[in-house]
């Protein structure tokens, strides 16, 4: 087998796919051989996902004269089942009966997924009463698939009787055929007969897995019910089975759906107590989750337990929470938390620049606030007009008049941005002073920058002639400004 793979890889790498099998029947004429070989060459070919040339082989070998053996046959056919080529599986089937190759339970089994994989479910009745004409009784394999195959196309009353159908032919049930009728409960939304069913196959003495507890679980997080899952967590946990990946987002997401984080935040702490591995998605995701509902601490505790458990993180999760730190005005955690990102050579995004320049500016931190901003410059990302606004703002609100018109100008200058609102935060400012000349030269020199005054600059212009020429008419003073 090892050398037939081996042939496959080199004739495939060959310039014209050379034939493997017309190599094989040549070879014949110059050295003993078995026709196992070419069965061989048939599994090789399946082994390799190449099904399609496994079944020109299986051709070539009917007409060749060669009759391949059961087992070969149904390798293929698998093969063919997990390609879904449904119609060369129904054409495989038909060419056994011609060559004499008689069909096993394996055989019937295959057929009966592929039939359950189509739409019309009722065909497999009359295939079942033909598997039993040929005197083979179906196994459990069979109805496993059968009321897997039911259940997933909520068809649960035809799967509840071929359950207990099983039962009187003396076939069995297993933990594959309890845990596939319990997702047909769940997707029924009983969970109360999917809870029945599950204690049933516990009295039969069988042990439920991960699978089977999964299936309980996620059936009752779609229907809200978190306590009982939370509960059966806990016994799954009791009879040693470890939760698994599916199982920690199942719960995570049924918290959230609800908008209980707190408690998913909780399930995290529990599931560790436990020894359960969390996987570094769901930090994330809880991480960004909880950004969205504004809670910035709770994502920032979450980050450093998260570091703790080993993980690293992404330049995305880093840049959602100081974004969110900032919108609630933390401004010492989010410059902590960049710092930390830099160190582990993570790069903040110009949004993040940008929040962090806001808050401080928000804080009366201006002087960190424009730092900040010449380092955002250095990084290759352009300031935007937001934060020339939170600049602006923030020395006027402090009465640094020559810094904020500082600013106004090295925003135009260097990245043309001209800003009416700013302009007027400034003249505002200079309005309240009463400095008219400084005021008239400030007007002046924005004008020659490409600054115009719009409706709001004349009334805080005529709002201050007016306070310092008290005895002046207000046409005089429109006459000034004009």
């Amino acid at each position: 087998m090892a050398l037939l793979l081996e042939v496959i890889e080199l004739s495939r790498s060959v310039s014209g796919d050379s034939d493997v099998f017309k190599v094989l029947v040549l070879c014949t004429n110059e050295c003993s051989w078995e026709p196992v070989i070419f069965e061989m060459l048939v599994k090789a070919y399946v082994k390799k996902g190449l099904v399609r040339e496994g079944f020109s082989v299986f051709r070539k070998m009917v007409r060749f004269g060669l009759v391949p053996s059961v087992v070969t046959v149904n390798c293929l056919l698998n093969g063919l089942s997990k390609f879904n080529y449904v119609d060369r599986c129904w054409y495989l089937f038909e060419e056994m009966g011609k060559i004499g190759v008689r069909a096993n339970c394996f055989t019937f089994n295959i057929l009966t997924h592929v039939l359950c994989t189509g739409e019309d479910v009722d065909k497999v009745n009359k295939f079942l009463d033909e598997m039993e004409e040929e005197g083979f009784i179906p196994d459990v394999v069979t109805y496993n698939t059968l009321i897997d195959s039911y259940c997933k196309k909520r068809r649960l009353k035809d799967a509840i009787y071929l359950f207990n159908i099983m039962y009187r032919r003396n076939v069995l049930p297993d933990l594959v055929t309890y845990t596939a009728l319990m997702n047909g409960y769940c997707k029924d939304m009983n969970m109360r007969e999917a809870h029945k069913l599950f204690h049933r196959m516990i009295q039969e003495g069988i042990c439920p897995d991960v699978t089977s507890y999964n299936t309980l679980i996620c059936g009752y997080c779609k229907e809200g019910m978190m306590q009982e899952a939370r509960t059966l967590l806990r016994d799954m946990i009791g009879d040693g089975v470890l939760p698994d990946n599916f199982c920690c987002w199942i719960l995570v997401k049924g918290y959230e759906k609800q908008d209980r984080l707190l408690s998913a935040l909780n399930l995290l702490v529990e599931l560790q107590r436990f020894n359960v591995p969390i996987p570094k998605d769901i930090y994330n995701y809880l991480i960004v989750a909880l950004c969205k509902d504004n809670r910035a601490l709770a994502a920032k505790n979450l980050l450093e337990r998260m570091s703790i458990d080993g993980h690293e993180t992404t330049e995305k999760i880093f840049n959602e929470i100081i974004i969110c730190l900032c919108k609630r005005d933390y401004a010492e955690e989010a410059l902590t938390l960049k710092a930390d990102m830099v160190y582990k050579g993570l790069k903040p995004s110009s949004v993040t620049y940008r929040a962090i320049i806001c808050c401080l500016c928000r804080s009366t931190r201006n002087v960190e606030g424009e730092s900040l901003m010449r380092e955002m410059i250095e990084s290759c990302f352009l300031p935007d007009v937001e934060i020339l606004r939170a600049l602006v703002n923030g020395f006027c609100a402090e009465r640094n008049v020559c810094k904020a018109e500082l600013l106004l100008r090295f925003f135009a200058v260097e990245f043309h941005i001209f800003d009416s609102e700013c302009y007027n935060v400034l003249l505002k400012v200079l309005c309240e002073d009463g400095d008219i000349a400084k005021l008239m030269g400030f007007q002046d020199s924005m004008l020659k920058l490409g600054i115009s005054p719009n409706a709001t600059t004349f009334r805080h212009v005529i709002d201050a002639l007016s306070r310092k020429m008290g005895s002046h008419s207000n046409n005089e003073c429109k006459a000034c400004v004009v």
